[in-house]
């Protein structure tokens, strides 16, 4: 691990350990500096990863920490199911993220949904009906970031896990993206032998 890396991933974690306010919309403190000797294992994150790992607007992804492999390498893939083409505001859409790749063991995610022109929050994220005990959502900079809690890491089929979150529209007439990243995961508590996967959707309004 090189020290850049280190010194974010050790950031990460204590910004894990600060408490954030999960859909109450107030942003969370600014995470300590942490010491460049922090090691992380990859089990830190099962909970759910800090908030700035969705990989959109300029954010790293969760490949700052998971660094095994290229983001998108090899055959696994992670998508957004559910993103209309067009959105009606005040429109509760669902959506649907699913991770594939041969061999995983346990998977995680963060999703988020901005404004494509400032990447500002657009609209509202919450976990679909169900998924309370498996999905968190965090708030950082105003800014909602979904995620996986301990539970939600279980694949619910081989090879596949999926998270099921619920997006209502704003009232806006400018168009949104939705950005996640995954972590393909090998169970065995370090980076070795993750692989991260990214996708972004777009979705705009009436007439855009």
């Amino acid at each position: 691990m090189t020290s850049r890396v280190a010194v974010a991933c050790a950031a990460t974690l204590l910004a894990a350990a600060t408490p954030i306010v999960a859909a109450g919309w107030r942003s969370s403190p600014a995470p300590r500096a942490a010491p460049v000797s922090t090691v992380l294992p990859a089990a830190a994150y099962a909970e759910g990863a800090p908030p700035g790992f969705s990989g959109g607007f300029s954010e790293q992804s969760c490949h700052a920490c998971h660094f095994h492999a290229e983001v998108n390498s090899g055959q696994g893939r992670v998508a957004i199911a559910g993103v209309p083409e067009r959105f009606v505001a005040g429109t509760r859409y669902p959506l649907t993220i699913t991770l594939a790749r041969s061999g995983m063991a346990l998977g995680g995610f963060q999703l988020t949904a901005r404004f494509t022109d400032g990447g500002a929050q657009a609209g509202v994220l919450a976990p679909a009906p169900g998924e309370e005990e498996r999905i968190r959502v965090d708030v950082q900079g105003d800014v909602q970031y979904v995620g996986q809690r301990r539970q939600g890491t279980a694949l619910p089929a081989p090879d596949t896990a999926r998270w099921a979150v619920v997006w209502t529209a704003p009232e806006t007439s400018a168009p949104v993206t939705f950005h996640v990243a995954a972590n393909a995961a090998d169970g065995d508590g370090s980076v070795e032998g993750d692989y991260i996967h990214s996708a972004a959707a777009q979705s705009a309004p009436p007439g855009h």
